[in-house]
């Protein structure tokens, strides 16, 4: 039994670098042979994979990130000494994302070669693989990056790793030259391949600028002096400025929002609701989103003398008598607004509301002149607001005077204010970029059950690698980890540092 399990798991890695995919079998041809596979039909299966799946949105996201960052809370509360858990679907994220999403976005790269009636796919292909591949580090730290997905082109089924360090530089270097790569008279993706943008040249080079803000503001820490040089490129050049150019993925009857699926499919989803943290940041500052992302209170509709909004006390121990004072079936808590919770709701890769507190930050840091740190921070609150009402059903909508009264409230701009309310505009929706930005910032000031702030030093850094990559590839794993530290989740990663 246990050589069977070892030539399973060789397989499953060989898999991983060489790409060999069933899904793509239904084209009945040959992978290796390039000129036989249709870019448009590969583009779109990236998009779909890297967009997120049940393990990500689920496994990874939900029960992990969005617990940890504080969205959510699980009923009945946490095991003393075991106060954040791993996600179960770490090692299943890593398959998709290189098996599924990164190596036919690759492929496509691949046929593009240097045919010029090709440039733009290629170009958008680029833009779309360094978004792929910085979630994976932001995740993991050093991940195979320049040796990884060349399995069919150089035989390479056990790829070394580089440091976050290099990767992200190239990252950066990558974004810049596919922005600049585009030509508007060659080809590019029909609309029905392109799920985000339509087939639109000008929203990929915008994504591209916007993504490149993202990741430079990421580093400012660890390597300040890379931060100006990229702001100082970016300056006029364009970005997603409004929210009708958001980067979102369309979710639909055919491929469903995860987190619509995760509630009404499964039953363990069910356990998690909005945390006590979120919930009386939105109380205690008579923020009008409340209305979005909570729903009542049951037994406040039926009980008027009960709280209208409550949410799940955090990293409260499950032996705590309080969890008695509930109600058996949680309906004096709050759930999840129903607007997240539609088949349809759009996922966000990247919002107009984040590129405006990314800049209300770069301004707060003298980076940016353009304009100021306040009317920057104020713009991302509207946006993010207003975001609601555009991609919502009607039932619930924030006013423009309910907004206006938000806006006089915020008299001040420092950083703590920008990244909070970026905090407030990813809740629900990008618990990946939520649980980067508190790595990166410490903020908002995350707080226990009883208003301490949480004990820092047992958060998680990290995800720990697959087992896979610690069997199969130890030699390179076993050269990453000599450089970037043990393998826990309490290595910080160097943007962290």
């Amino acid at each position: 039994m246990r050589v069977i399990k070892y030539i399973l798991l060789i397989i499953l890695v060989f898999s991983v670098f060489a790409g060999c995919k069933k899904d793509l079998a239904g084209l009945n041809e040959n992978p290796n042979d390039q000129t036989s596979i249709n870019p448009d039909y590969l583009f779109k299966q990236s998009l779909k994979e890297g967009a997120g799946s049940y393990n990500s949105d689920v496994n990874v996201e939900q029960w992990g990130l969005m617990n940890w960052v504080m969205y959510l809370a699980a009923r009945g509360g946490v095991i003393s000494g075991n106060e954040y858990v791993i996600p179960s679907g770490k090692d299943a994220f890593w398959n998709e994302q290189y098996i599924n999403a990164l190596m036919q976005i690759q492929e496509v790269i691949n046929i593009s070669g240097n045919d010029e009636n090709m440039v733009n796919k290629k170009s958008a292909s680029r833009i779309w693989k360094v978004f792929l591949f910085h979630r994976l580090t932001d995740l993991w730290g050093a991940v195979p990056y320049s040796d990884a997905l060349k399995g069919y082109s150089d035989l390479n089924y056990a790829p070394g790793y580089d440091q976050q360090h290099e990767i992200y530089l190239n990252m950066l270097d990558e974004l810049k030259n596919a922005a600049l790569s585009f030509n508007s008279s060659a080809p590019f993706f029909n609309a029905d391949a392109d799920l985000i943008f339509s087939g639109d040249i000008n929203s990929w080079i915008r994504f591209a600028n916007s993504l490149r803000l993202r990741l430079a503001t990421r580093i400012k820490n660890a390597d300040h002096d890379r931060y100006l040089e990229e702001m100082d490129d970016l300056s006029g050049k364009d970005l997603i400025s409004s929210n009708e150019q958001s980067a979102l993925f369309p979710f639909n009857g055919q491929k469903k929002n995860h987190l619509y699926e995760a509630w009404y499919t499964n039953q363990a989803a069910a356990q998690n609701n909005p945390s006590k943290f979120l919930v009386d940041m939105l109380v205690s500052t008579n923020d009008p989103r409340i209305s979005v992302i909570l729903e009542k209170t049951v037994m406040s509709i039926d009980y008027p003398w009960y709280d209208e909004y409550q949410g799940i006390p955090n990293l409260l121990p499950n032996s705590d008598p309080v969890w008695s004072t509930f109600d058996d079936d949680w309906r004096d808590v709050s759930a999840i607004g129903n607007w997240f919770l539609r088949d349809n709701t759009p996922g966000v890769l990247l919002s107009y509301a984040e590129v405006c507190f990314l800049l209300s930050e770069a301004s707060l840091d003298g980076a940016y002149s353009l304009s100021d740190a306040q009317t920057l921070l104020n713009n991302g609150i509207r946006a993010n607001m207003e975001f609601y009402n555009l991609h919502g059903d009607g039932s619930v909508l924030i006013t423009s005077g309910q907004i206006d009264s938000y806006l006089s409230s915020i008299t001040t701009c420092t950083l703590e204010d920008i990244i909070t309310q970026k905090w407030l505009s990813f809740v629900f929706e990008n618990g990946y970029e939520a649980y980067a930005e508190y790595r990166r910032t410490g903020f908002p000031v995350l707080k226990n059950y009883d208003g301490t702030e949480i004990e820092k030093s047992i958060f998680p850094k990290r995800f720990i690698y697959p087992n896979s990559e610690t069997t199969l590839n130890r030699e390179n794993y076993l050269k990453a980890i000599a450089v970037q530290g043990a393998d826990n989740e309490f290595t910080k990663l160097w943007w962290n540092n």
